[in-house]
């Protein structure tokens, strides 16, 4: 939306875009709270455990999906010669994560109970940032890395690393990765700015998703990703929805999930959580 405004007709008439740049999911919530921001992004599982923190909002729309059958799934790596052949073999090893309760720890735990190992004592969990998780396993500080897109591309085109697992080996199916969510009090106040702009977000998922050596190289050259227009093209894409629908029964699954690692207490009303209200029809 940034990158190719002339995609999106109410941008800049109905309303105007301030992008704000966190580097963690915290800083954002905070920021959000205390009514710096009308709209915000974050990842589906650090969206749930907020809302059951009391944390006040509407999701609004899905910006992409996990895993599935056409959809990317976050890999996690290991070096080429590592002795490490499968989830059975991780057992005293140390798996890199990007945070605490983040998405790519929860996938692995999920992934290591089914195969049989405790994850509160059978591993070791060491936050880094992905873009510093590759070079963490090529020096040995970590058995088994975390890559999302587009980290896992670069590391499969440098080569000498593998998957062990994937998220799917986790979850066991496609879920709501990025969610959209808006201040309960500006979408009272301003229902039609967010139609508008829920419009223009359809209609620049439809430009990314249909027009892709366009769409990849507006990005590149606004300075969005560094990445080569033919690495960007060629990685597997994570399932962006074309109507932005959020999946709601995956976030049920997502929340069961949470209250049986402890990270969420009691019940989570979805209803009084999402409101699709203002997506296009």
């Amino acid at each position: 939306m940034k990158a190719a405004p002339e995609v999106t007709p109410h941008q800049g008439k109905s309303y105007e875009l301030e992008y704000t740049l966190f580097r963690g999911t915290d800083k954002r919530f905070q920021a959000f709270e205390a009514g710096e921001l009308d709209v915000a992004v974050g990842s589906a599982h650090s969206v749930m455990m907020a809302a059951a923190q009391g944390v006040k909002f509407k999701v609004i729309a899905s910006l992409s999906r996990e895993g599935g059958e056409n959809g990317f799934a976050t890999q996690y790596m290991a070096l080429e010669d590592s002795p490490i052949k499968s989830i059975a073999d991780l057992k005293g090893k140390t798996i890199g994560i990007n945070g605490a309760r983040s998405s790519s720890e929860i996938w692995a735990r999920l992934a290591l109970a089914k195969n049989g190992l405790n994850p509160m004592r059978d591993v070791k969990w060491v936050a880094l940032p992905f873009p510093s998780q590759g070079e963490a396993v090529r020096a040995g500080k970590l058995d088994v890395g975390a890559f999302p897109q587009p980290f896992a591309a670069f590391e499969e085109e440098r080569g000498g690393m593998r998957t062990v697992f994937t998220s799917t080996d986790g979850i066991g199916r496609q879920e709501d990765l990025m969610l959209l969510l808006v201040k309960e009090d500006f979408a009272r106040d301003h229902p039609q700015i967010l139609r508008d702009f829920l419009s223009d977000l359809v209609a620049a998922t439809h430009f990314y998703v249909n027009s892709p050596e366009q769409s990849h190289q507006k990005l590149i050259d606004a300075k969005f990703v560094n990445i080569p227009l033919d690495l960007s093209l060629k990685m597997r894409k994570y399932e962006h929805p074309m109507d932005a629908r959020v999946d709601e029964e995956s976030l049920r699954e997502m929340v069961g999930t949470l209250r049986e690692f402890g990270y969420i207490d009691g019940e989570l009303d979805l209803k009084s959580v999402v409101d699709m209200s203002y997506l296009p029809e």
